[in-house]
């Protein structure tokens, strides 16, 4: 019976520990720009992704200036460029159509003179699932680089600073097990890495609307419709703006009353899309996806636990309106990528420089990000006599002083210096820098 025991009942599992320097939750754009910047520095990168491949469902679908200078920086940009839509004309605010669909007010990057700013567009329109798996293309030519598809983040134990971090992940067959220097949450607003460590998210989130994200195909330039449009109304207020070029969808974001039952909102898109869609009826379109969620403007009470950081949304979520909530995330990537090459490749002191790019950082999205997201939001919908007179203003200044379009483009353009960078890269154009860094 012993010999049968041994050939019918399979032996216990051997428990192996897998190892990288930095382990990343989360294979969205900010994880893997993440992976990719420490990759390319020659750190061991391992990304643990609970699903089984880049996620589809709509998100992000613009990126600025100061995001692709970024992007530039790793040998991105012309990828994007490629297969991204340049926002050359600017940003129009009108009504809607249900209310006539006049045109409010344009910001025009034709009223920018040429040469004045690094780059002469409003930014490139791309979806963020095709961002992300233009990064993974990228990720996956560094031989520091690896990837766990279907890796769902459980726990870590930390313990003394010089320990590692342990990791249990559930993967496709059961529990898996990893180790590492540093572990970095990008997962998301629901993030399972912060949640773990019983960090407060701070802060509300918005009861007055719930946001649909849908993409439709629909001939919107055929109606007048700029590359970036902003609805404004108080019910039927919407961003509509192109994901891409050619026949890619359109996104049309907009919201609804938190008094729909989840069950129902769905079933409210023919009507709303009929108050905001310009054309004749009966409209014809195609709708691709639609995603209804809640918006918040929360913060991580702190972006650093011992050896364990959060990046982009897992550690502060704000209401998409105006696109910084993965310019943010993009932003945090960039900061903490330079950090960690810091510490692994010029064997900086680690904790005061994590530290301080957990201030720093978190106090950026509270003082810049959630502000001005705030006022993007209110710009659509409210009519309060304050916004709608900072409203007003800003049409009055768009429709009457051209200067105003070279200042919200200076704006989109500003480059702020990264106090995180490596100091020996600073002048460097980014080949050189990047050069530099891959001859560490």
């Amino acid at each position: 019976m012993a010999a049968a025991d041994s050939v019918l009942i399979p032996q216990a599992d051997e428990i192996s520990i897998e190892n990288a320097r930095v382990v990343i939750i989360g294979a969205g754009p900010v994880g893997l720009f993440l992976a990719l910047k420490l990759a390319k520095a020659g750190v061991d990168v391992l990304v643990l992704e609970a699903e089984g491949q880049v996620s589809q469902s709509p998100r992000a679908t613009t990126y600025m200036p100061i995001v692709l200078n970024e992007l530039d920086k790793i040998g991105l940009y012309e990828d994007v460029l490629e297969a991204g839509y340049t926002n050359t004309e600017g940003i129009t605010f009108r009504k809607s159509h249900a209310k006539g669909g006049d045109v409010l007010a344009q910001m025009r990057m034709s009223q920018v003179p040429k040469g004045v700013v690094k780059y002469d567009f409003a930014g490139i329109h791309l979806g963020q699932h095709i961002l992300a798996e233009i990064i993974l293309s990228h990720c996956k030519k560094e031989p520091k680089f690896r990837i766990r598809w279907g890796h769902r983040y459980v726990g870590s134990r930390q313990g003394l600073e010089s320990d590692s971090v342990k990791i249990i992940c559930v993967g496709p067959v059961g529990e898996k097990f990893f180790s590492c220097d540093y572990l970095v949450g990008a997962d998301g607003a629901g993030s399972a890495v912060r949640r773990s460590l019983c960090i407060p998210f701070e802060g509300f989130t918005w009861s007055d609307f719930r946001f649909v994200a849908a993409n439709v195909k629909y001939d919107f330039d055929k109606y007048g419709f700029a590359t970036a449009n902003m609805v404004v109304d108080e019910e039927d207020w919407a961003v509509i703006a192109r994901t891409g070029p050619g026949n890619d969808p359109w996104r049309v974001a907009f919201g609804v009353r938190t008094d729909i039952p989840e069950s129902e909102i769905l079933k409210k898109l023919p009507e709303k899309f009929e108050s905001l869609f310009p054309g004749p009826r009966p409209l014809k379109y195609e709708l691709v996806s639609a995603n209804p969620y809640w918006a918040h403007q929360r913060v991580a009470a702190t972006l650093k636990v011992g050896k364990t950081l959060l990046c982009g949304d897992a550690g502060h979520s704000n209401n998409p309106i105006g696109g910084l909530g993965l310019t943010t995330g993009l932003l945090d990537s960039a900061a903490l990528g330079n950090c960690l090459i810091r510490i692994f490749q010029h064997n900086e002191p680690a904790d005061p420089l994590l530290e301080r790019y957990a201030q720093v950082r978190r106090d950026t999205w509270i003082k810049f990000t959630n502000a001005q997201s705030i006022d993007f939001k209110l710009r659509v919908h409210s009519f309060h006599p304050d916004v709608e007179a900072a409203r007003n203003g800003l049409f009055y200044a768009l429709n009457t002083d051209p200067s105003m379009h070279l200042k919200m483009a200076t704006m989109m353009n500003e480059i702020t210096k990264d106090e995180f960078a490596l100091p020996e890269l600073d002048g460097l154009s980014p080949t050189e820098a990047q050069t530099t860094v891959e001859d560490k």
